[in-house]
């Protein structure tokens, strides 16, 4: 686990919205832990209420809720709120396919199953805030060889896999927001379906990593199941200790 720069998130200000209270609980036990301020509530009116009065730093909603889903939060605040670029993480049991792509297509900035995997929640919330800069609670680790071999709509090649990203290097520079699949033999030898991923950065190159004429481009996964979250921690677990040795 990369424990080194950590960023402070003391100041930084959530808006948490669940119809669930003992999720609400968890959520922002887990959030002020992390010394983020947290504010919570239960109806989709009680968050575009917050939203106008209150700033915010970042959205936590669930999909399903009664009267309003959070796909109506999202398209609302989208659409027109004072607050439409804000950072939006959708936190659900919904984890089919497609309710995936329906969030992505409402403007979710990311997404994330319950029950909740705190570090990887907490990681895919400092990825919402600082535009990919989160791996503070996870183990990433370095590919090489044929593992790095990819393609995006144009040739790639991942640098890094984490459970909550790919970094990869591009020729390119690939434009903001975009959603795509991605096939890599990465994904066979994990033992895992290619995930639904989103770009959250894309930056050139500095002159000292050898790549000065192409662009980093780091991808978050978006929505990945359970039993798949499982395959790439044991992976990564697994390539750990094997280059450790």
């Amino acid at each position: 686990m990369d424990n080194t720069l950590i960023p402070t998130t003391e100041g930084q200000r959530l808006l948490v919205v669940d119809d669930e209270a003992s999720i609400l609980g968890i959520v922002k036990t887990i959030l002020t832990k992390a010394q983020y301020t947290v504010t919570t509530c239960e109806t989709v009116a009680e968050a575009l209420k917050f939203l106008h009065h209150e700033p915010f730093d970042c959205l936590i909603t669930d999909a399903i809720m009664p009267l309003a889903t959070g796909y109506d939060l999202i398209k609302s605040i989208r659409e027109g709120c004072s607050h439409k670029d804000i950072p939006i993480l959708m936190l659900t049991r919904k984890r089919n396919r497609q309710d995936v792509k329906k969030a992505l297509e409402v403007g979710v900035t990311d997404y994330v199953l319950k029950p909740i995997d705190e570090h990887l929640f907490l990681d895919k919330v400092e990825i919402c805030l600082r535009k990919g800069e989160g791996k503070r609670h996870i183990i990433e680790c370095t590919l090489h060889g044929d593992q790095s071999n990819g393609a995006l709509l144009v040739a790639c090649k991942i640098s890094a896999i984490s459970e909550s990203y790919l970094t990869c290097i591009v020729s390119l520079p690939i434009p903001a927001e975009l959603q795509c699949e991605m096939n890599a033999p990465i994904f066979d030898d994990i033992g895992i379906t290619p995930p639904i991923t989103k770009l959250i950065s894309c930056v050139k190159a500095p002159p000292q990593t050898g790549e000065n004429h192409n662009y980093i481009a780091k991808f978050s996964f978006v929505g990945v199941p359970e039993p798949e979250l499982r395959k790439i921690r044991t992976w990564l677990n697994r390539e750990e200790m094997r280059r450790r040795k």
